[in-house]
């Protein structure tokens, strides 16, 4: 190589560097900054996993090319994206906080958007499935047509009906006590019995960075946080948030419904891609007093989204202190006596 080569590639080399020092900390700042301020770019925070993987191997680069500085630039990112990741989600399996005589219960839930011609992949996770609640939303016409030849040992315990291939449906082993539907259609609800325990499991679908559909989502996520805020019983809430634990569309969830998210990262979407490109757009949320373990993502059936499934634990019910009704010393004729 000549000396002209040799020098024009170590300054395309060093323009790329200081692009790179520049663009990397402006998506991880805009992809922050998302959690307090009303705008749409929020979903930038889907991508905190990709920087803090692509901050290690630039960091790697330099570190190879002798840039000391950018080295510990690209490395300083990569440790704040996934502190950052960490502070909404788990990076590993935590150790459970709750007893050992916790309830436990198994859900499954997928996004069957684009499924309409992989009846027989759907089946097949259902058959193999030992969750005893399935959560499906984004249901083709195709795929409710069938459901009597899917669902097999699972019985339909609520719905909802869109021929637009919208529908949200959950299904259970184990009949539940009551159902319900939250007004906008924000989302569907039953409410299981599990041990000592009674909650309440709540389906949901946000499409909030489509044209004109941020503000019926902002509208959806308050009505949900109302409705879990005034439940008498726990909540589980399932669905697809997009950049959950960084969004301001979803803060009134834990500000005003109580809910916080749960479990490790899952990277769900797309799923035609590496698992180093997807991104976490399926969550759990839970009141405090639930864990979420074993989440896990499903085999990939044909579509853009993996399922999850995942482990709810729920601490039974313990009365530490035993209340009496009192009875009256005298009697009640005697104590409505007229006075002497």
């Amino acid at each position: 190589m000549g000396y002209l080569a040799k020098r024009k590639s170590e300054e395309r080399e060093r323009w790329l560097l200081i692009g790179l020092l520049m663009l990397l900390p402006l998506v991880t700042l805009l992809g922050t900054l998302g959690r307090s301020l009303d705008w749409q770019m929020d979903y930038l925070g889907e991508f905190k996993v990709q920087g803090a993987l692509l901050g290690a191997v630039l960091c790697l680069w330099c570190l190879f090319k002798r840039h000391w500085y950018g080295a510990m630039l690209f490395l300083a990112l990569a440790v704040l994206n996934l502190a950052l990741v960490s502070s909404q989600y788990h990076l590993t399996e935590r150790p459970s906080a709750l007893p050992a005589n916790a309830h436990t219960f198994k859900i499954l839930y997928q996004d069957l958007k684009d499924a309409d011609k992989q009846i027989d992949a759907v089946r097949s996770v259902l058959d193999s499935s030992d969750a005893d609640v399935v959560l499906w939303t984004n249901v083709p016409v195709e795929i409710y047509r069938h459901l009597n030849d899917i669902k097999g040992a699972y019985t339909l315990q609520n719905q909802t009906l869109d021929k637009n291939g919208k529908m949200m449906l959950v299904m259970g082993r184990v009949p539940s006590t009551a159902r319900g539907q939250i007004k906008g259609n924000a989302g569907i609800w039953v409410s299981r019995v599990v041990g000592t325990r009674k909650l309440t499991l709540v389906l949901t679908s946000l499409d909030p960075w489509a044209q004109d559909r941020y503000g019926d989502a902002l509208e959806k996520v308050d009505r949900i946080a109302a409705f879990s805020r005034n439940r008498d019983e726990p909540v589980v809430l399932v669905g697809g948030f997009g950049a959950a634990g960084w969004s301001w569309l979803l803060s009134a969830l834990e500000n005003e419904g109580g809910l916080t998210p749960k479990g490790t990262v899952a990277l769900t979407y797309p799923a035609n891609l590496p698992v180093f490109l997807r991104r976490p757009t399926d969550h759990i949320y839970t009141h405090p007093g639930i864990e979420v373990s074993d989440l896990q993502t499903t085999a990939d059936i044909g579509t853009k989204h993996l399922g999850l499934t995942a482990t709810i634990k729920i601490a039974p019910e313990i009365r530490e202190v035993e209340f009496y009704d009192l009875t009256p010393v005298i009697p009640e004729e005697e104590l409505l006596q007229d006075p002497i």
